[in-house]
């Protein structure tokens, strides 16, 4: 389950619209994905309801910014890509710098352009696209749902983030119907509050441990507790539709406690997979149960300097910084 492979480059661009696609149109989204939100993930979803393959056209830096609030993106342009490679519902991703755009998007003609739910942003890409494509497929806004509104409500202690209605279109993705046989199941559990590229890591390289992945979220009572009362930025109905639109999640479970050994107890993985460095003490429950059934318990490093408190305390600090 090679999530890289997704990534296409200028050079390749029109190699896999040829071999890949051939002579159907393609879905076009356009994004900065400095983190993955309602309204990107929305995006992807009205995309993919085009029956098309979908092209993910993450921005580039220089044009990230100039969209963006104050000292974003967080994230380079090669993660950016990285992070949008690993949803299910995207066929292909690519970047286009400002002198490549019409040989880019010439080389993927004909297609569907989703503009985004914010109308046009009146920059000589969104022209490109308007005039390259076959169609355009304005987006109803899906209010207080993208990245100045998220960062708005976490300066204000507004959350979890309030969905609004229509909020099902993407909360019902994906909603996978489980086999009876599935084989090797492995279990991890956390948060997953912003999703960053070192939860989509971890989460692929668990996966990579068996045939079947469930992932074990705290609900936001659970949250609450655990991380304080402005926490989590996303309810459990994103949080979880965020990970079931990951190529490597097959099943997402919320729980109600301080830890999720009822939830283990039930499911009985042959391997419960811990994120980071840990002391035995600390793990010495789950492991005890998951080897009770003769499983084992697995930690594996995170990625250092991504987490979603980091995350969340860039995004304010910036914010803060750069207002007069």
């Amino acid at each position: 389950m090679n999530t890289l492979a997704r990534i296409v480059s200028l050079d390749t661009l029109q190699a896999w619209r040829r071999e890949v696609v051939g002579d159907h149109p393609v879905a076009v989204v356009r994004g900065t994905f400095d983190f993955f939100h309602p309204g990107n993930l929305y995006a992807i979803q009205k995309a993919r309801e085009c029956s098309l393959p979908v092209m993910a056209l993450v921005d580039p830096d220089e044009v990230a910014i100039r969209h963006g609030q104050p000292g974003y993106p967080q994230n380079h342009l090669e993660t950016r890509v990285e992070m949008v490679s690993h949803l299910r519902g995207v066929s292909a991703v690519a970047s286009l710098a400002s002198d490549e755009v019409e040989e880019g998007l010439a080389g993927l003609a004909p297609f569907v352009w989703i503009a985004g739910a914010r109308g046009s942003r009146k920059d000589s890409f969104e022209g490109v696209l308007a005039s390259r494509a076959s169609r355009v497929e304005e987006l109803a806004p899906l209010a207080g749902c993208f990245s100045g509104d998220i960062i708005r409500a976490m300066e204000a202690n507004r959350t979890p983030l309030l969905l609004p209605e229509g909020w099902d279109a993407v909360a019902g993705q994906d909603k996978m119907e489980i086999p009876k046989q599935f084989g090797k199941r492995v279990t991890v559990n956390g948060c997953f509050d912003v999703l960053h590229v070192g939860h989509l890591r971890f989460l692929a390289e668990a996966r990579r441990m068996g045939d079947f992945l469930t992932v074990l979220i705290n609900n936001d009572a659970s949250v609450a507790r655990y991380k304080g009362s402005t926490r989590p930025v996303f309810p459990e109905t994103f949080r979880a539709a965020a990970l079931r639109a990951l190529v490597s999640v097959d099943e997402v479970v919320a729980f109600p406690g301080d830890n999720p050994l009822a939830e283990i107890r039930q499911l009985r993985p042959a391997i419960h997979v811990k994120g980071g460095s840990y002391e035995p003490e600390r793990v010495s429950q789950e492991r005890e149960l998951v080897e009770g059934w003769g499983g084992r318990l697995v930690c594996t490093p995170m990625v250092d300097g991504f987490s979603t408190t980091n995350f969340i305390q860039k995004a304010l600090k910036r914010k803060t910084q750069n207002t007069p």
